[in-house]
């Protein structure tokens, strides 16, 4: 047990070398847009729509801290995506293989993120959070008859 623990700390930190200036930048942009806006999508910074993975981080948040069900009324797609990333956490540092073996998990979460994203637009946008138009977007600074637009259309 304490030799498959030390490879995969190994395997961890080697990851996280290999890909540090990709890690910070990402981390960096997070930090920044949710200090900035209180928020960290680009698509809702960008346009104000929600995007198919609205929701997942609080979705992600409210199952560790043990409220299952309002993490699937945040994402009800969050089991799929945290079974994807155990089984690659599982498959790349437990097993030692390739992350291949998840292209059609991964298809079909991505697949019903997208489904789960259509129903929730038709059902539950502009009203219901994270369903929500965001008013303070790029596209309204840079066109102010952008949000008026917008919000006629969902009145």
């Amino acid at each position: 047990m304490g030799v498959e623990l030390i490879n995969f700390s190994k395997n961890v930190i080697s990851d996280i070398r290999k890909n540090k200036a990709f890690l910070l930048i990402i981390i960096s942009v997070w930090v920044i847009l949710n200090l900035l806006y209180h928020h960290s999508c680009p698509v809702v910074l960008l346009c104000g729509f929600p995007c198919p993975g609205c929701g997942l981080t609080r979705a992600f948040f409210s199952f560790f801290t043990l409220h299952p069900v309002r993490a699937f009324m945040y994402n009800p797609t969050y089991p799929l995506w945290l079974s994807v990333i155990i089984a690659a956490i599982w498959l790349r540092y437990v097993k030692g293989q390739a992350l291949k073996k998840l292209y059609f998990p991964l298809l079909f979460t991505a697949i019903m993120t997208l489904i789960v994203y259509i129903y929730r637009m038709i059902f539950m946008f502009p009203s219901l959070e994270p369903m929500v138009y965001v008013h303070e977007n790029l596209f309204s600074y840079l066109n102010s008859s952008y949000d008026a637009f917008v919000t006629t259309l969902f009145r």
